[in-house]
């Protein structure tokens, strides 16, 4: 009888320790809107489908977040200030003192951490933090060169993933990166502890699918999705207003707000504060969905609107970042140009001059969609946490 209760007992410690704590790290939560965020989100959930694995996410809390959002997740809410973000639309979280305590003291206890993008605050105190408690991290990097209107800036991003950029991914147990391209860039002058992998991200393709009552309109219907900031490329759009035949609709926010760089126009509206569900009509409603972006890697949003059968127009470089790639619903535009707004000008006028193009594109989109689950990138993170924390436990004396 004893003999059988220390199994019983044995058995459930051992069950217990086989849980494997993972600390997330992240800027912001969801409700600030950015691709990271999302990202971040979407992994929590699906990562914490197994009971031998928990997680801790903790993020800037100064925007609203539902627990009930993340069942099974343990959600910690830091305290920041950013002295950036409303001025010049480049968020740049400086957390509390107290908030950085509370950050050690979760690392410490974890058996792996998680930090999206190194170029924040608290992404590089976890990453710290990680290598003087000795636990492994894997740093996900979202983001690589930006082709700012400033060249100032430009430079100083370039500097910076050079210098820290490269160091953050040296001193990290495992680099991942979610498009081939952002890997690419900083491949050139990164000395690798372990080759580097590269993770696409997933779409909900039970949310995001094809409407069944979307109405034909007499208009091309022509959507962004994004935050309003230099990166997404909101200023090439000015030169395209003009053109015959087509709406706008902008969903999004940030400092270089449509409405107020250009005034009101009868064919733009602006649409501020849809978050997740409320933006999946307008997916559903356009006809194109065009996102003139630069430097991020592969934006979900491009994901996203695909499984709703949108075709989509992106720059050359995210074309470049699709696993797979499907020109007849995947338009590009080169903006590694001179006159990049002249060049999107031009590729959304060549797609107004061929409606029949964007009819036929929507079944492609959708097939095209189906290569991506957020289970199997969750799946593939899953992999590394435990491949991290097996040799993490083979180091430990005894």
């Amino acid at each position: 009888m004893l003999l059988a209760f220390e199994a019983c007992m044995n058995s459930s410690m051992a069950s217990e320790s086989k849980v494997l704590k993972v600390a997330m790290v992240s800027a912001f939560f969801p409700a600030h809107g950015g691709g990271i965020e999302v990202v971040a989100g979407h992994l929590a959930i699906n990562l914490v489908q197994r009971e031998t694995l928990s997680m801790t996410w903790i993020a800037d809390g100064a925007d609203e977040v539902d627990d009930s959002s993340f069942p099974r997740v343990q959600i910690l809410r830091a305290k920041s200030w950013d002295p950036f973000e409303k001025r010049i639309g480049l968020p740049f979280p400086c957390w509390s003192p107290r908030s950085l305590l509370i950050l050690w003291d979760t690392v410490k206890k974890s058996d792996v951490v998680h930090v999206h993008d190194y170029l924040y605050v608290p992404s590089l105190a976890a990453l710290i933090f990680a290598k003087i408690l000795g636990v492994p991290v894997l740093l996900t990097q979202h983001i690589g060169q930006i082709r700012f209107g400033s060249k100032i800036a430009s430079g100083v991003l370039e500097a910076l993933n050079r210098t820290l950029g490269a160091l953050s991914l040296r001193v990290a147990s495992q680099a991942a990166f979610v498009a081939r391209p952002v890997f690419s860039y900083f491949d050139r002058f990164v000395t690798w502890k372990t080759p580097a992998k590269v993770i696409p991200n997933g779409v909900d393709r039970r949310r995001y699918k094809p409407s069944e009552s979307r109405q034909i309109a007499s208009n091309v219907r022509l959507l962004f999705v994004g935050r309003f900031v230099e990166k997404k490329g909101i200023k090439h759009f000015e030169r395209c207003f003009d053109l015959p035949n087509s709406t706008w609709t902008f969903v999004g926010g940030g400092a270089l707000n449509p409405r107020q760089l250009w005034g009101t126009f009868a064919t733009v509206r602006v649409l501020e504060g849809l978050r997740g569900d409320d933006v999946i009509p307008y997916y559903q409603e356009a006809d194109l969905l065009v996102l003139p972006s630069t430097g991020e890697g592969f934006p979900l949003v491009v994901q996203e609107a695909l499984a709703c059968g949108t075709p989509v127009l992106v720059s050359a470089e995210v074309a470049e970042a699709f696993p797979v790639l499907d020109e007849r619903c995947v338009f590009s535009a080169e903006l590694r140009v001179d006159d990049p707004g002249a060049a999107l000008r031009n590729a959304v006028e060549e797609l107004l001059n061929a409606p029949e193009r964007l009819a036929q594109a929507r079944v492609h989109a959708t097939s095209l969609a189906s290569q991506w689950s957020w289970e199997q990138c969750a799946e593939s993170y899953r992999q590394i946490y435990e491949s991290l924390a097996d040799a993490k436990s083979r180091r430990l004396p005894g």
